[in-house]
């Protein structure tokens, strides 16, 4: 379950106990609490609720905003640098919805559906630069968080689904970097044969 399914759910809870509380408040004030009105209760609960959530994930898949961030998803793949690419969302200070890239050298969230300015105002953060770069859980409950802290102490989280995945190819192109960095030390160093 990612973040923003379970606070989803959190919400349509909430939904369906208001929705349950104002159906049957005449009930209870009739009646008192008795079984009938508590089952009545948990039927008005369940159908409100489900169904604010089943229409909230229905709503939230991809939608027509994301199409130019494809389309900045397909430019990078032809440049043959573009890794990996998902919806994401990034936590800064209020919960911002976009697209999450990886390049062979960055990671790059874009968050604008305006084609002229998705590029412009992308947040590239090097891989290179980053102090850290680790999984974290944002709630008790799910375990889709990305951490990137930079060298500078600027932090940025991520939640994006198929975090393993994600970890996975951001630690490989570290390793990469780092024998490259090695190949290139050991180059240097080699005594010469004068």
């Amino acid at each position: 379950m990612t973040t923003e399914v379970f606070k989803h759910l959190q919400k349509s809870a909430l939904v369906g106990i208001i929705f349950g509380i104002a159906l049957n408040a005449g009930r209870f004030y009739k009646e008192g609490l008795t079984v009938g009105n508590l089952n009545y209760f948990l039927y008005v609960l369940i159908l409100m609720g489900g169904t604010f959530f089943m229409m909230g994930l229905m709503l939230n898949r991809r939608r027509a905003d994301t199409t130019n961030m494809r389309i900045f998803a397909m430019k990078m793949s032809q440049k043959g640098i573009l890794k990996y690419d998902s919806q994401a969302h990034m936590k800064d200070g209020k919960m911002k919805t976009g697209w999450l890239y990886l390049t062979d050298k960055m990671i790059i969230f874009a968050n604008t559906p305006d084609p002229e300015l998705i590029e412009k105002k992308a947040i590239r953060l090097s891989i290179t630069k980053a102090e850290s770069i680790e999984r974290f859980k944002p709630t008790p409950f799910t375990n889709d968080g990305i951490r990137v802290t930079m060298k500078k102490g600027n932090s940025y989280e991520f939640f994006v689904s198929k975090t393993g995945k994600w970890m996975d190819m951001i630690n490989e192109i570290k390793l990469g970097d780092h024998k490259k960095n090695k190949d290139e030390i050991e180059g240097e160093v080699q005594p010469s044969d004068q």
